[in-house]
């Protein structure tokens, strides 16, 4: 499986101040997750939250972890919670179902060279995605935009 990521970072005022477009790598441990849940395994847990990273390169399938920042933040800052009605499952194509999950992120403090960004079940990472550098600051509003 791979994914489509939108990051769109906008002023308070509405102005678009950067966006970017990648693919992600589901990992291994994404894998995982979708297995509990169609197992219905103790302990599986949906989508939970965007987090974003700091990793120069895309990890390989068996990563467990976004990359940290350089100096210490605390891990509330680096990431935003979801909630059901961000997903929206799509399923008329022919051979495919899409699932879009809309996620709006508001920065607590300023992050310089987001350059990772990964949906989380909990404390797993599901898929990882790298992007150019951007630097996201208090006020603005960023979108990751997810098609799985």
């Amino acid at each position: 499986m791979q994914g489509r990521l939108t990051l769109r970072v906008r002023e308070a005022d509405g102005r678009t101040v950067a966006e970017r477009r990648v693919r992600n790598i589901v990992l291994r441990q994404g894998a995982s997750i979708i297995a509990g849940l169609f197992a219905g395994a103790a302990g599986s847990s949906a989508i939970t939250h965007v987090q974003v990273g700091f990793a120069k390169q895309t990890a390989t399938p068996e990563a467990t972890a976004l990359t940290p920042p350089p100096t210490p933040i605390a891990a509330e800052a680096l990431r935003t919670s979801l909630t059901s009605d961000q997903f929206r499952i799509v399923a008329d194509q022919p051979a495919a179902v899409l699932v879009a999950i809309d996620a709006l992120f508001r920065p607590t403090v300023e992050l310089q060279d987001v350059t990772e960004a990964g949906l989380m079940a909990g404390d797993k990472v599901y898929n990882q995605v790298v992007f150019e550098p951007v630097t996201l600051r208090p006020g603005q509003n960023v979108t990751f935009f997810w098609e799985v």
